[in-house]
């Protein structure tokens, strides 16, 4: 997973840093800070191990964490300078405007093959598409229509794939005396300022029916965004659980949490792009490559060793 975050942020990045500039990442960097002494000691031991350069990756303590993050910090831990920032509606709203691309309103339930073709349908029958090349990158909805298709049995890890809910609260940064400079992550995170509040997460929910904000849930990111803070601003402490802002969805998580991205053998001409889990802004580029490079003929930017984890079988 690490590797393919590594590789994945920096496809993201050189593929959306030309975006308008409110969709376009924003690199600040990320604090990780980390629970105790003895996780800090493993951390230095692994960053000496890898190797990585100090200017990507190093080690940083309470203090130099809370400057870079122009916040009291309640630990140490390490400084990714290339973290990024990304404000998932604007990026969506500027990909959908790119040239090539055409939306088609409609909910898919499931594809026939149709000659060369496959057939894209709706639940009442009626053609929504037709193409020789159709990719499934719908989360969790792609098992619906792979086994209303008869085409999931061959394919128990997505078989297996479930929906997690969780919530995010936007907390005013006023609230936070301007909120942090960078990200800043643990257990938990805590974002810069978007310019509608400073995001907290995250929670996840087990078997839930929908996925809702609500006290319950603003009281766990609340909970976790101060467990990452040194010193708790008085502004901070009066917000009440149930009040704020904020946005609830699904994650699609499959076995072991890797994606399920390629060519489906026993269905010529479809494919998966699935099972981001809470790793989609890290890793959908990278995979829409992938797929890009495979269907195009080009050499692969994913090594041989994780093409074949993440393969959908």
């Amino acid at each position: 997973r690490a590797r393919l975050s590594r590789a994945g942020s920096q496809r993201a990045l050189a593929r959306w840093l030309g975006l308008a500039a409110d969709a376009a990442p924003r690199v600040c960097g990320t604090v990780q800070l980390e629970r105790d002494a003895g996780r800090s000691a493993a951390m230095a031991d692994t960053l000496e191990a890898l190797a990585f350069p100090s200017r990507w990756v190093r080690q940083v303590s309470r203090d130099e964490a809370s400057e870079l993050a122009g916040l009291p910090l309640a630990r140490g831990g390490v400084f990714f300078s290339r973290g990024m920032l990304v404000r998932p509606g604007r990026l969506i709203e500027a990909l959908l405007t790119l040239p090539g691309v055409t939306v088609l309103p409609g909910a898919v339930a499931r594809v026939e093959r149709t000659g060369a073709a496959w057939s894209v349908r709706d639940e009442a029958g009626e053609e929504l598409a037709q193409a020789e090349t159709v990719i499934l990158a719908n989360a969790v909805g792609a098992q619906g229509v792979l086994s209303a298709s008869g085409l999931l049995d061959p394919l128990p890890r997505v078989a297996q794939m479930h929906a997690l809910a969780g919530e995010v609260t936007l907390v005013p940064a006023e609230a936070l005396e301007g909120g942090p400079r960078c990200i800043v992550g643990g257990e938990g995170y805590l974002l810069p300022d978007t310019g509608e509040g400073c995001v907290a997460g995250s929670t996840y929910v087990h078997g839930a029916s929908e996925a809702r904000i609500g006290a319950e849930g603003q009281r766990v990111t609340l909970d976790k965004a101060a467990g990452l803070l040194g010193r708790l601003p008085a502004a901070f402490e009066a917000l009440a659980p149930g009040s704020l802002p904020g946005w609830a969805g699904w994650r699609a998580v499959l076995p072991g949490r890797l994606p399920a991205v390629g060519a489906l053998p026993h269905a010529p001409g479809l494919w998966l792009a699935i099972g981001y889990a809470s790793r989609g802004l890290s890793w959908s580029a990278l995979m829409g490559d992938v797929i890009a490079a495979r269907l195009a003929g080009e050499p692969s930017p994913l090594e041989t060793d994780l093409a074949r984890l993440v393969s959908p079988r």
